[in-house]
């Protein structure tokens, strides 16, 4: 077979090298896009949450279900799920603490998660840090409350299989928010259904699933979300702050930058004053 020779012709070889570059750009433009949004959409992000935190749910979310204190134990309180190289729930004090508030339907939060997540988790698990998941509300569609319900549920009942838990919701909301694909996320009963189907997935345990509430998180998520919001953290200002918004040691906000994974990586990394193990 003839070896295929090289465009000559200056009209074609233009073409070609618009279409290459355009190739680059598609393969850029997404994490390009996490940081631009991350950057410009905070403001946006934080007025919704007045308005979520002021109004209330908007009859999507349906009303809270079963016995809060009985289906979310220890993080009935509004605790956040704790990571440390200690394990699921645990903290070692000789590290500093990484807190993430974050929404499982914030976009953002979404594309930051599906860029960054799964190394800020192995990190910690590494013993570079502690990551305290702080659950709030920024956006508050219907996917919110069964993802939250069920993953508290998770982190007291399959803590083995938590992070992988979490990073699943994340990814799913990423993928739905981007095709424009509202059919599930936007509706409580099929959202309840695709997060049990996630936590199949994800391996938790038929008999850890088949405790999933719809919704038990309504007064969980009213006082984080209050909490949060008060909160007067170095490096934030309070006109325009949002999710995910990721805090050293319960005072100074980390401001995310970058047109990649990694330098979003090391943004957060060196917000910490630590080093990748």
């Amino acid at each position: 077979m003839p070896s295929k020779k090289p465009v000559t012709d200056p009209t074609r070889l233009k073409a070609q090298q618009l279409r290459e570059a355009q190739e680059r750009t598609d393969r850029r433009i997404r994490l390009t896009i996490i940081s631009v949004v991350t950057v410009v959409v905070l403001a946006i992000i934080a007025a919704v949450t007045i308005a979520i935190v002021r109004g209330g749910d908007d009859g999507q979310s349906g009303s809270q279900s079963g016995d809060a204190a009985a289906v979310l134990g220890p993080y009935a309180d509004g605790s956040p799920v704790l990571l440390s190289n200690l394990g699921l729930g645990q903290t070692d004090d000789s590290l500093p603490t990484l807190t993430e508030y974050f929404d499982y339907t914030c976009h953002v939060c979404a594309d930051v998660d599906v860029a960054v997540g799964a190394r800020l988790s192995d990190q910690a698990e590494k013993g570079a840090f502690n990551i305290a998941y702080q659950p709030v509300t920024t956006v508050g569609m219907a996917y919110q409350k069964p993802a939250t319900t069920a993953s508290l549920i998770v982190a007291q009942k399959d803590p083995e299989h938590w992070v992988d838990f979490h990073h699943a919701l994340l990814a799913y909301f990423e993928e739905q928010f981007n095709a424009g694909n509202g059919t599930v996320i936007q509706d409580l009963d099929k959202s309840t259904e695709q997060v049990a189907q996630i936590a199949t997935e994800a391996g938790v345990p038929a008999d850890v699933v088949s405790t999933f509430t719809q919704n038990s998180v309504d007064a969980y998520l009213a006082t984080t979300t209050n909490e949060w919001t008060s909160k007067t953290f170095d490096g934030r200002d309070p006109s325009s702050f949002g999710t995910p918004e990721f805090v050293k040691d319960g005072t100074t906000v980390i401001k995310l930058s970058g047109s990649s994974a990694d330098a979003i990586f090391e943004t957060i990394m060196t917000g910490m004053g630590v080093t990748a193990k």
